[in-house]
């Protein structure tokens, strides 16, 4: 063994060591030693490279069902790379901004089911024709080895798509738009599948190209669909890769927001992909060659479409695919009033109404920055485009139109310049066949005229005549006082004065007719001191007071009530007409005065204008009728001419408030243009076209048939027509089928029609109206002893006599709610019989949209009264408001308003 002494030495010190430290464990400690001093500082590290900034997202991956549901998508595309499978980079955001990412999710197909994209390329218009869209998209990628299968334009989903994670996406397209061509080229065709209705597929970078992408649909794994799908299109051209500009060769001819104007939020196809709700998008895919695998549906003889086309459809006509956005939409909106019958292009066009007249092609087409090809429709007529109206036109045989076959675009310009083309297309209405002065027994309430009342575009030699009001009052007497003057063109006019009915027959020079004045108000009524609404009225005839004779139209002498005295002019104009023969009692209130709203033949002919070219006018003879011993009109008499309807003006009597706004004339002719008149019926002559005033007569004492047509009841209901449950069947025997309207806006959006506030009695004057809503009158008098109601189911023998359906045959309901405001009159006004049938004020609103049993169930369930005697219901308080007013369970509003 090898001896270590200085190991073993050490050895002995550090034990002693230990044993020290260890005795010292009992000992106190010392005092802490001075801190020794600072080291010196080590030298500065490199810096870190930047981190990237992150990027706030809405995360769609991770959105419930209501955050999915409440999702507004918008976007742009901001660059498309083409030269193969195209690549399109864009951007998504939600309604306020933010960047939204997580929309990548692939479906177990491959596909990518929350977005669409397409591409086409738009061909210029040669030989007269318009320029066209040609859409790649009819062919896909075949398998190697294989034919490819064309079929129907139709946006691809299975390319590749990648999530920037920062609201940026890249596209690249399975399609190879270089080898589209090629593909189809080696498909194979039969007689119905032909080869030159896919169109010319050739690659063309020089032509503009427009790519379309939309995003949204449902949410992956549930029937959830967003709020508002993203629309994104970029018009460009590949080899410049520049955007089309105002230089380059486009094809802008509409612009969306002219279309929900009255649709409110255009929606197609959310049962496919992504909802499309803009027409740039609509026209990628909606081409000529939708026509494809489809035979042609013209029928040999007849006007019954025969159904050759895919899915036993009308594809083609004529040669033209139906579903080319121009011919489609040309068709639908001509509806009722196609000459063929059976369309049915998975919509049945045949049903559709419109709701203004047809002729009036600047609603959907006027030039402007957002459609710079607006003006087409008349510098650029073809047989596809006006053929979409004037369906009958055989264009090959020429069979229907004044020019003759034509088989091309090249001439159509020659007949239909620009100027032409707005001159055939003056809405004008012709007088109704069936109008009173021209059939025994027609209706009085119609035009005899010729009806223009899109004053923007008269015809020629036409004028405008307005009414200038400048004020109404009570004189110490309590009969109404008018102050006006009547405007032609904008320039004073005055009358003539009046020599006899043979020297001066009109008041003025080539006019026959003219207005009359209305004093409408509230007197008490089912003990409401201070009715909310109009419940009577006051009129007469203006050119009979100018007369002075005390002489109605024909001869007659004036009823009491219509009796008065016209002074003037003043050195400004203005007459003052006094309507002697009333007295407004001192309990009305809501007292409004207004000029224009005559309508009535048989004693207030509307102003008609005698001497423009083309509309010959027949003047007005009377006879001498022994049995009556009155003067009647000649038949056959008064016919023609033209009314330029003007707009009915109202005032205030001084002190009295104006009535609460609940809707508007700019909100109705959003979508009728001209209220009332349409493209070959005219209501009460296009003379009664202001909305808030309809209720002058249509108040909450009218009633027809076991119908209240209060005009809130009898709009809603109108316009509700395809969701009631029971067919609307007022005025069904004067033709009016007013269960086959069909609503082209969104049902629910109550402010299409009505001022925000008004209708859920959120503003301060509809809350104040609340308590001194008057109930709706729906049923008085007495039931025939047999009932027919409107089924609806092509079983009905049309016109016929038609009553609602929740009145009872035989039943006597008593009489009316009852006025007669003649001077000296002791009964002004009088309560209707307490058997008559009412609707409670809110149940009468919401029951005209909402009536089906379950729904009536629940009005009266809450205090509401529909079809109940007049006594009885009279003792009800609607609870309405408990859930459904303002910010409640379920407020009218957000219950309704659930599209935004």
């Amino acid at each position: 063994m090898q001896h270590r002494p200085l190991k073993h030495l050490c050895g002995a010190i550090a034990a002693t060591t230990l044993l020290l430290a260890l005795i010292a464990c009992d000992g106190k400690t010392g005092s802490a030693g001075a801190n020794g001093a600072n080291g010196t500082n080590g030298t500065n590290g490199i810096n870190g490279t930047n981190g990237t900034n992150a990027v706030v997202t809405v995360n769609a991956a991770q959105l419930t069902s209501d955050q999915w549901a409440q999702l507004t998508l918008k976007g742009t595309v901001n660059s498309v790379t083409m030269g193969g499978a195209p690549v399109v980079n864009f951007t998504l955001t939600d309604g306020v901004g933010t960047p939204v990412s997580g929309l990548a999710a692939k479906a177990a197909n491959g596909n990518y089911t929350n977005f669409a994209f397409a591409i086409s390329k738009l061909v210029p218009g040669t030989n007269g024709s318009p320029s066209r869209w040609v859409c790649y998209n009819v062919v896909t990628t075949p398998a190697a080895g294989q034919a490819a299968v064309p079929g129907f334009t139709e946006p691809e989903n299975n390319g590749t798509l990648k999530d920037n994670l920062d609201g940026t996406y890249t596209y690249t397209f399975a399609l190879d738009l270089t080898k589209a061509k090629g593909y189809v080229d080696g498909a194979a065709y039969d007689a119905s599948h032909l080869k030159s209705d896919l169109d010319d597929l050739t690659y063309d970078p020089t032509l503009t190209h427009r790519m379309m992408v939309a995003v949204g649909g449902n949410q992956p794994g549930t029937t959830t669909q967003v709020l508002a799908s993203a629309n994104l299109y970029y018009d460009f051209i590949p080899s410049t890769g520049k955007p089309v500009a105002a230089t380059d060769t486009e094809r802008v001819i509409v612009d969306t927001a002219s279309c929900n104007t009255c649709h409110t939020k255009l929606s197609m196809h959310a049962d496919f992909f992504p909802a499309i709700n803009d027409t740039h998008l609509c026209v990628v895919c909606h081409t000529d060659q939708l026509k494809y695998a489809s035979g042609d549906s013209l029928p040999s003889s007849g006007n019954v479409l025969q159904a050759n086309g895919v899915y036993g459809s009308t594809q083609k006509l004529q040669g033209m695919a139906l579903a080319n956005f121009p011919n489609m939409v040309h068709h639908i909106h001509t509806g009722e009033l196609l000459y063929y019958q059976g369309y049915n292009q998975f919509l049945p066009y045949n049903e559709v109404t419109y709701p203004q007249d047809l002729r009036n092609c600047t609603k959907c087409h006027t030039q402007s920055a957002t459609a710079p090809q607006g003006d087409n429709w008349r510098a650029v007529p073809s047989r596809l485009a006006c053929g979409g109206c004037h369906d009958s036109i055989i264009w090959s045989s020429g069979a229907n139109h004044a020019g003759g076959a034509q088989i091309s675009d090249k001439d159509c310009t020659s007949c239909h310049g620009a100027s032409q083309m707005q001159v055939i297309h003056t809405p004008v209405v012709a007088p109704n066949a069936s109008n009173g002065w021209l059939v025994s027994g027609g209706n009085n309430n119609t035009n005899a005229s010729y009806v223009a009342g899109y004053t923007g575009i008269l015809p020629n030699g036409a004028h405008l005549v307005t009414w200038d009001f400048k004020s109404v009052s009570l004189n110490a007497s309590r009969q109404p006082v008018f102050v006006f003057r009547f405007l032609e063109d904008g320039l004073r006019k005055d009358f003539k004065t009046f020599v006899d009915r043979a020297t001066t027959p009109e008041f003025w020079d080539n006019y026959a007719g003219g207005p009359s004045v209305y004093l409408a108000f509230s007197v008490p009524q089912d003990g409401i001191a201070t009715p909310a609404d109009w419940n009577a009225t006051v009129s007469t005839y203006v050119k009979n007071l100018w007369r002075g004779d005390g002489q109605d139209q024909y001869g007659n002498t004036l009823s009491a009530t219509q009796a008065g005295t016209l002074a003037g002019p003043d050195t400004d104009g203005y007459y003052t007409l006094t309507m002697t023969g009333v007295a407004i009692p001192a309990t009305a209130t809501n007292l409004t005065g207004g000029i224009g709203y005559t309508y009535g033949l048989s004693s207030t002919q509307p102003l008609t204008q005698t001497d423009v070219a083309g509309y010959a006018y027949t003047p007005l003879q009377v006879t001498f009728n022994t049995t009556t011993s009155k003067w009647v009109q000649v038949l056959g008499t008064g016919q023609g001419g033209v009314s330029v309807p003007a707009p009915n003006v109202i005032k205030q009597v001084s002190g009295n408030a104006a009535r609460r706004a609940i809707v508007s004339n700019q909100k109705c002719n959003d979508c009728h243009a001209t209220l009332g008149i349409f493209t070959e019926k005219v209501y009460h002559a296009g003379q009664r076209n202001d909305a808030p005033t309809c209720t002058f007569c249509h108040n909450v004492n009218r009633v027809n048939a076991g119908w209240g047509v209060n005009i809130k009841d009898a709009v809603h209901a109108i316009h509700a027509a395809d969701k009631r449950a029971n067919k609307y069947s007022w005025e069904v025997s004067a033709g009016d089928y007013y269960w086959e309207v069909t609503y082209p806006a969104i049902l629910n959006n109550c402010e299409a029609c009505h001022v925000p506030g008004s209708y859920d009695f959120r503003n301060s004057a509809s809350q104040a109206a609340l308590p001194n809503l008057l109930w709706t009158t729906v049923a008085t008098g007495t039931m025939p002893a047999t009932i027919n109601v409107v089924k609806g189911d092509g079983t009905d023998v049309l016109p016929g006599t038609y009553y609602s359906p929740f009145v009872t045959a035989g039943a006597a309901y008593g009489a009316g709610f009852a006025t007669n405001f003649a001077t000296g009159s002791a009964t002004p006004y009088a309560d209707a019989a307490p058997t008559t049938l009412v609707s409670s004020p809110i149940t009468a609103a919401c029951s005209n949209c909402h009536d089906s049993a379950a729904e009536i169930a629940h009005f009266q369930g809450n205090g509401g009264a529909f079809y109940e005697p007049r006594a009885t219901a009279l003792l009800k308080v609607e609870q309405c408001m408990v859930c459904h007013g303002a910010g409640r369970t379920a407020d009218i509003k957000a219950v309704h308003m659930t599209f935004k």
